[in-house]
C-alpha cells in the first residue's frame, strides 16, 4: 500500500493489487498514510492446487485488464 501511495504522490499512476482476505487491512493502511481513496484492485484468493493452469492464466489476464482500466481511468482525472 505504501508503495502505491508513494508512486501516486510522485504523480505516477498506480493501483494496489490486494487479495480479498486483506481488503480491510489495505483500506486501513491507505487511510493511515493519508490516501484513503487510493485505487485498490481487490481480487479473490486463488486455490492454485485446485485450479488448472489455464484457469489461473485466465484469472491473471482478467486482473491485469482490470488494473489497466484503473490506471487509464486515473490518468483522465
Amino acid at each position: 500500500m505504501r508503495d502505491t501511495v508513494n508512486m501516486l504522490r510522485e504523480g505516477v499512476p498506480a493501483v494496489a493489487l490486494v487479495h480479498e482476505p486483506f481488503r480491510r487491512l489495505a483500506h486501513m493502511a491507505a487511510g493511515q498514510v493519508g490516501m484513503a481513496n487510493a485505487p485498490l484492485l481487490i481480487y479473490p484468493r486463488d486455490l492454485v492446487s485446485e485450479e488448472t493452469p489455464e484457469d489461473l492464466e485466465a484469472k491473471a489476464r482478467e486482473v491485469a485488464n482490470e488494473a489497466v482500466q484503473l490506471l487509464l481511468s486515473a490518468g483522465k482525472s
